[in-house]
C-alpha cells in the first residue's frame, strides 16, 4: 500500500462553520493530489468520520486511502454539543472554563487509558458506520502514552483477523508524546507508524507519517527572526530569499520536511483550500534543492542556539 507524499488530516475539519467550505477543502486536497485521508473517532467533536464520509462518496474510493484512530473517545459535554458544531465551537471560543472541562473530558490527563481488542473492535465498527465504507486502509491505535495499556497481543490478533475479514488493510501507532516509548514495535513488522516530529524537533526514531511538521516549527522561527533584524538579515542573505516574505517560511518547512524528519509522507490540515494546494506544491514541486540545503543549515544552528 502507497500513499501520497501529503495527507489531509481531518483534525480541523469540522472547524469551519459550514458543509460547503469541508466540501471545498477536501475537494482541494484531491485536486492538488492528495489522496490520503487520516481521521479518527474523537476528531471534530466526534463528527469529522461522517463528515469525511459524506465527501468520500463524491470520489472513487480505490482511488483515496483513509487512516483513522481508536483509544480516545469523545466525552459526554463535547458529545452534547457534536450536533452544534459552529455555535458550540463559538461558545467554547468565548468561555474558557467551559472549553478546558470539555477537553478534560476528551482527555482526562490523569486516568491511563486502555487499548485492547474489544475497544477496538466497537470503535473500528463505529467508524466503518460513520464513514460509509467496508474498510479502513490504516487503523491506528491513539496516542497511548506510557503509563497506558496496550493489549498488544489481543490487539495483534484483532487486527489480523479484521485484516482477514476485510475490515482494514494495515494497523500500527499514531504517537505524540512519550515518544521515548516505542508501542509500535509490539506490532512488527507489519506496523505502520506515525509520529509528531518536525524540523526543529524531529521524533527520536524514523515513522512512516509525521504530523504537527508545520504550525509549531512556523512559530518558533517566524518569531525569532520578527524578533531578531540581525538573524533575519543572516537568513535573507543567506537563503538569497526574505523568509518573513509571506508563504515563503511555511514554503521552507515544508519543502523539507519529508527529508528533516526521516517520514516517507506527512500529514497537513487546514480548513483553507488554496493552503492545502499550496502545501503540496511545497512537498511535491518544492524550492530549489540547494535553498533547501541552506535552510536546513540554518535550521541546524538555530537549534543548537536554542539548546545552548
Amino acid at each position: 500500500m502507497t500513499v501520497s507524499a501529503v495527507g489531509f488530516g481531518c483534525g480541523s475539519l469540522m472547524q469551519s462553520p459550514f458543509r460547503k467550505e469541508r466540501m471545498a477543502v477536501l475537494a482541494s486536497a484531491v485536486d492538488s493530489g492528495i489522496t490520503h485521508f487520516d481521521t479518527a473517532r474523537m476528531y471534530g467533536l466526534g463528527m469529522a468520520e461522517a463528515e469525511l464520509g459524506r465527501f468520500l462518496r463524491t470520489v472513487d474510493r480505490d482511488a483515496v486511502t483513509i487512516a483513522t484512530k481508536f483509544g480516545i473517545d469523545v466525552g459526554g459535554a463535547a458529545r452534547r454539543l457534536s450536533r452544534f458544531q459552529a455555535p458550540a465551537r463559538a461558545l467554547l471560543r468565548k468561555a474558557p472554563a467551559l472549553r478546558r472541562a470539555v477537553k478534560r473530558q476528551q482527555d482526562p490527563s490523569t486516568t491511563a487509558r486502555l487499548y485492547d481488542h474489544a475497544i477496538a473492535a466497537r470503535s473500528l465498527d463505529q467508524s466503518l458506520g460513520a464513514l460509509g465504507v467496508d474498510h479502513v486502509d490504516i487503523l491506528f491505535v491513539h496516542a497511548p502514552r506510557p503509563g497506558d495499556t496496550v493489549a498488544s497481543d489481543q490487539l495483534r490478533e484483532f487486527f489480523e483477523r479484521a485484516r482477514q475479514q476485510g475490515k482494514i488493510r494495515a494497523w500500527g501507532v499514531s504517537q505524540e508524546e512519550g515518544l521515548e516509548v516505542d508501542f509500535a514495535r509490539a506490532f512488527a513488522p507489519e506496523e505502520v507508524s506515525q509520529l509528531r516530529s518536525d524540523v526543529l524537533d524531529p521524533s527520536p526514531r524514523p515513522a512512516d507519517l509525521a504530523f504537527g511538521v508545520l504550525n509549531a516549527p512556523h512559530a518558533r522561527l517566524s518569531g525569532a527572526l520578527s524578533a531578531d533584524a540581525r538573524l533575519a538579515r543572516r537568513w535573507r542573505d543567506t537563503l538569497q530569499i526574505d523568509p518573513l516574505a509571506p508563504g515563503v517560511l511555511a514554503k521552507l518547512i515544508l519543502g523539507c520536511s519529508l527529508s528533516a524528519t526521516g517520514c516517507r509522507a506527512i500529514l497537513y490540515s487546514t480548513t483553507k483550500p488554496q493552503r492545502v494546494a499550496d502545501a503540496a506544491s511545497a512537498v511535491c514541486a518544492p524550492l530549489d534543492p540547494e535553498i533547501l540545503t541552506r535552510f536546513l543549515a540554518l535550521v541546524k544552528e538555530f537549534r543548537v542556539g536554542a539548546s545552548a
